[in-house]
């Protein structure tokens, strides 16, 4: 796993619902942990595109609903500012399962997927169809 190239605004905080965009079978998840993490007292854990966590199946099929997986966030709707001076932003928050190895479950992933992303996690690049 790579180091993260810019500065991503951790907009995304425990408890938060995303939608997952492979074919895992979970389709809405919350943020239950995020890897890495250091903060301050009674501070509560964010994460940014192209972190960790743990989060809880709430919506799916039925053999994936109220698990806990491992998923990297590929879009997020807060804008995040490039090297270049380009400003980027989804129109949704969604992430990806992933299992121990950090390689996705999933065979596909719907929709585009952020560069940052893809160059921290090789795979994820490859599955995806549009990276930007």
């Amino acid at each position: 796993m790579k180091a993260k190239q810019s500065h991503i605004p951790r907009s995304l905080e425990t408890g938060s619902r995303l939608a997952c965009v492979d074919n895992t079978g979970a389709r809405l998840v919350q943020i239950v942990s995020v890897f890495g993490y250091h903060g301050v007292r009674r501070r509560q854990p964010k994460m940014g595109l192209g972190d960790l966590a743990t989060v809880s199946v709430k919506k799916g099929t039925p053999d994936m609903r109220r698990k806990l997986v491992r998923a990297v966030v590929i879009r997020q709707k807060k804008e995040y500012r490039r090297p270049n001076g380009i400003r980027v932003s989804f129109d949704e928050n969604a992430v990806v399962v992933l299992d121990e190895k950090n390689e996705p479950k999933g065979t596909e992933i719907k929709g585009p997927v952020a560069r940052e992303v893809a160059e921290r996690f090789p795979k994820i690049g490859s599955m995806a169809t549009i990276i930007v």
